[in-house]
């Protein structure tokens, strides 16, 4: 199977926007496993703007900078999608971009040691680059690690 390329089809469907500036990491920001997946604690992240309600939607313009944090036994048909892309706002079946039962599933197997509670999310499409590194991203890395997380899986949308 071929990679999907992203990067032209980002510029396909957004033409009359300015044109993202790609992160490009010089070094690695990610960390080797230090224990096998069946007895890590499991975090859920998704870009993809899901909220709970009564939590306020997300600002449907592009850069908003928080992020809501979602039970993990909140029921999927109750979480609501607040997306600058009409292709998050589109979705249908919102555990292909937010794998809430999913990973409960992975968990009553016994394939995760324990899937966290609370779940992440956040709208992505975020512009400006320095304030999610200087601003959101070290307030939900406090949370992680408040929460004793060994691993995140990560879901862009």
């Amino acid at each position: 199977m071929a990679p999907v390329p992203y990067i032209e089809q980002i510029r396909r469907l957004y033409p009359n926007e300015p044109p993202y500036r790609w992160t490009v990491n010089l070094t690695s920001p990610w960390a080797p496993m230090l224990k096998p997946v069946r007895d890590c604690r499991i975090a859920l992240i998704s870009s993809g703007g899901i909220y709970h309600p009564p939590q306020e939607p997300f600002n449907p313009v592009k850069n908003d900078l928080t992020f809501r944090e979602i039970p993990k036994t909140a029921n999927v048909a109750d979480l609501r999608i607040s997306h600058y892309s009409k292709n998050a706002r589109d979705v249908k079946d919102l555990n292909t971009i937010f794998p809430l039962d999913r990973f409960r599933e992975l968990e009553v197997q016994g394939r995760i040691g324990e899937l966290a509670s609370p779940a992440f999310t956040f709208m992505g499409r975020i512009f400006t680059r320095t304030r999610l590194q200087k601003e959101m991203a070290p307030h939900l890395i406090g949370r992680l690690r408040e929460l004793q997380i060994d691993a995140a899986f990560l879901v862009p949308v």
